[in-house]
């Protein structure tokens, strides 16, 4: 490193001024001696010199700093050299990714991933999509910041993505739902169910579950969440029935019922018809309130209507007719559920089992515990339970 810059003061002494080439050289010495300090000071003589550093000037450093081990600096002089106007190719962002990724640099990572995502929106016909890179890019993102444990990691990533007009697929966008849960951001959870409805992507139903779970736990992210939607309207955009059937739900979890039926009142002005899944809604928030004759009244009104029952139904009614203490008419809804040929929930079977095990029919609580058998997986509790009750 001396002889270099001994040689460098000579030939300043003998009046020739130093090229990019000279400049280059004495990174490339610097960076192998480690000095990044000294490396920083010949961009600053460049600078002074009226010599601008190209691409491959920033980018000797950024690959000496990776071999170093040192990640933060290659980071900050990513940011340098892109505000100095040199902007590094799409390999040489894929290229810096793998290497962030190695060291586990997340803002690295985000940023080299935005490069990307910029450079092929600008270059449509060049590649096509950032996963052209390497197998699995965003989802190996993905999968690594969930493995790792870094809800704001994935939340980071799925922004940077979508703001570069990359569209996630379902996989993606589910697991940015469970980080924005981890998180406690329950409404902007919401927010992307809405998109994967708009997008019509199907959201597992435990995704649903989780959705609504959350909001009901504050009254204001039901509120807000239903305002999401009517802004969608207000601005000609449309709404899914099936983010309003999730905002009822909240509501009956919540026990809310005059907010879940005046949620239901608004689907006309959202020009919106009812379906199964927001009758669903309604009667499992009669089912928590133990309001029985709204929720006969609603069955009414889905047979008036022509809304077609499913599994779901028919385990809220016969929850009604379980609170009304009403054996026979429960036992008569599993048989209507059954010859509609819609498997019962598990939930369904274990509030009847209950009602015989109070009634003293434990010989009738076994016989639906091995009917439920069939469909579902049965915990040690429960069997303990009926056994003891048919001993």
């Amino acid at each position: 490193m001396k002889l270099a810059f001994s040689l460098y003061d000579e030939l300043l002494s003998l009046g020739h001024p130093p090229d990019l080439n000279i400049y280059n050289s004495l990174i490339a010495v610097c960076t192998a001696a480690d000095d990044f300090a000294a490396a920083e000071g010949i961009f600053t003589e460049m600078r002074d010199k009226g010599v601008k550093p190209k691409s491959m000037t920033y980018l000797k450093y950024i690959w000496a700093c990776f071999r170093s081990r040192q990640p933060d600096l290659a980071y900050k002089m990513l940011l340098n050299m892109e505000n100095e106007w040199r902007v590094p190719t799409r390999e040489d962002y894929g290229r810096m990714l793998k290497l962030f990724k190695w060291h586990q640099h997340a803002d690295g990572k985000l940023h080299c991933v935005q490069g990307i995502v910029q450079d092929v929106n600008m270059h449509p016909g060049s590649a096509g999509s950032l996963e052209s890179l390497g197998p699995d890019i965003v989802s190996g993102l993905f999968k690594e910041a969930q493995l790792r444990k870094r809800p704001d990691e994935v939340v980071r990533l799925a922004e940077t993505l979508t703001r570069g007009g990359v569209k996630l697929d379902r996989f993606q966008l589910v697991g940015v739902i469970f980080a924005h849960l981890s998180l406690n951001e329950a409404v902007k959870a919401f927010s992307v169910l809405v998109e994967m409805y708009e997008n019509k992507l199907s959201p597992p139903e435990r995704t649903v579950e989780g959705i609504a779970e959350e909001l009901a736990k504050h009254s204001a992210s039901v509120d807000e969440s239903y305002y999401l939607l009517e802004s969608r309207k207000a601005a000609g955009g449309e709404v899914p029935l099936p983010a309003v059937n999730i905002v009822i739900e909240a509501c009956a979890m919540m026990g809310d019922l005059d907010r879940a039926f005046a949620t239901w009142a608004e689907l006309e002005q959202l020009a919106l018809q009812p379906n199964t899944g927001t009758f669903n809604a309604l009667l499992h928030t009669c089912v928590r309130t133990r309001e029985i004759a709204s929720g006969r009244r609603l069955l009414s009104r889905m047979a008036q209507d022509g809304v077609k029952p499913d599994s779901k139904t028919f385990m809220h009614q016969a929850s009604l007719h379980v609170m009304a203490r009403e054996e026979s008419l429960a036992l008569d809804v599993l048989k209507q559920c059954k010859e509609a040929n819609c498997v019962p929930t598990g939930k369904m079977y274990v509030g009847l089992i209950n009602m015989m095990i109070r009634g003293r029919k434990g010989n009738a609580a076994k016989e639906l515990l091995e009917e439920m058998r069939t469909h579902h997986n049965v915990s040690k509790a429960l069997t303990q339970k009926v056994e003891d009750a048919s001993s």
